[in-house]
């Protein structure tokens, strides 16, 4: 996907990154027994089907010519890294409540448009007592919500999505007067207008339905 993004000719490249493999880590098995060892964190032995390898794997785009309204942008991080990095840094202030910091301190980030976006990242949910960490997207200006997909899920449709801005919203059950402005609902029908045109060979018709839902 990453590769395809780049050679695509309706699609504008602003920047990408794409880090060296964290082969230190050495296998799923090896860096998941590392993680408990070191971290005191299990993960289900199910995030091995989407261990995917870079330390670090970012791009940034936007749709060419008529269509430069359309964007995306990932950088994901080693699954690792994300957890050892421990919490965001500066997240919570002096405005969030005590359940928001709470929040805030369990989340590990391992998404993020460093690049294009407005204070968003994807998130895990460290919580104990459970190896299947939740999935959070935030926004600075709107704040946090829970995803209802997990990690794996996570990965999948953003091969989908390419990374389109604001797509997590469709995997949550943010109600529909969420989308003010209209800044959300216009790019997001836009983004899938536009990744159906030039990815014909994938199918944007759960995302539509998501989006017709979410407004409905």
């Amino acid at each position: 996907m990453f590769e395809e993004l780049k050679n695509c000719e309706n699609i504008n490249i602003l920047g990408y990154e794409k880090g060296p493999l964290a082969e230190y880590l050495g296998t799923p098995d090896e860096a998941l027994a590392l993680l408990k060892e070191s971290h005191g964190v299990s993960l289900d032995p199910k995030f091995k089907a989407s261990f995917h390898r870079f330390s670090r794997l970012g791009i940034h785009w936007r749709g060419a010519s008529e269509n430069s309204a359309v964007g995306g942008e990932f950088y994901l991080v080693h699954l690792l890294n994300a957890i050892i990095g421990g919490r965001p840094a500066d997240l919570a202030s002096s405005r969030s409540s005590e359940k928001e910091a709470a929040l805030y301190s369990d989340f590990r980030i391992f998404d993020s448009q460093p690049r294009g976006g407005v204070g968003t990242f994807a998130a895990l949910r460290l919580r104990d007592g459970t190896d299947e960490p939740e999935i959070w997207y935030f926004h600075m200006n709107h704040g946090s919500t829970r995803m209802e997909i997990e990690y794996q899920e996570y990965l999948n449709n953003l091969l989908l999505t390419r990374g389109a801005y604001y797509w997590q919203y469709l995997f949550t059950d943010t109600p529909a007067d969420y989308y003010h402005s209209n800044e959300i609902t216009s790019g997001l029908r836009r983004a899938i207008e536009f990744l159906s045109d030039v990815f014909p060979n994938n199918d944007y018709s759960d995302l539509r339905a998501r989006l017709h839902d979410r407004l409905a």
